[in-house]
């Protein structure tokens, strides 16, 4: 009962946005975020970073309904994802990029130089 819980409480929001499916790489250098988003164009994505964080929303081509028949009746759908994401570390946003191929949307978010060289003298 709680895991279903969490699935119905995460994937089942109450705004008309789905939250995608995504997997967050810490490379050392930078950060690579994957976003499965299908049913999604290039030109319907839309990226905001700041230094500590990305959100994307990206509007699906045509909406997604889901029923549920049972205990409780019920029937969404859904016609954006949006996702907002923390990040571990600080990034350089001016140097972020971006790919949608397939339906898969990867950015690339390189992490600020926190490291400087200190002369002796």
């Amino acid at each position: 009962m709680g895991l279903e819980r969490w699935i119905r409480d995460a994937m089942w929001s109450y705004n008309g946005n789905l939250e995608p499916l995504y997997e967050l790489e810490d490379k050392g250098d930078e950060i690579i975020i994957t976003f499965d988003l299908p049913r999604v164009k290039k030109e319907d994505v839309e990226i905001n970073t700041t230094e500590d964080s990305v959100e994307i929303k990206a509007k699906m081509s045509e909406a997604v309904c889901w029923e549920r028949w049972g205990s409780v009746q019920r029937r969404i759908s859904f016609q954006q994802f949006r996702k907002q994401i923390k990040l571990p570390e600080q990034i350089d946003p001016e140097k972020a990029s971006a790919s949608l191929k397939n339906g898969i949307l990867k950015i690339s978010l390189p992490k600020k130089r926190t490291k400087v060289l200190i002369p002796i003298q």
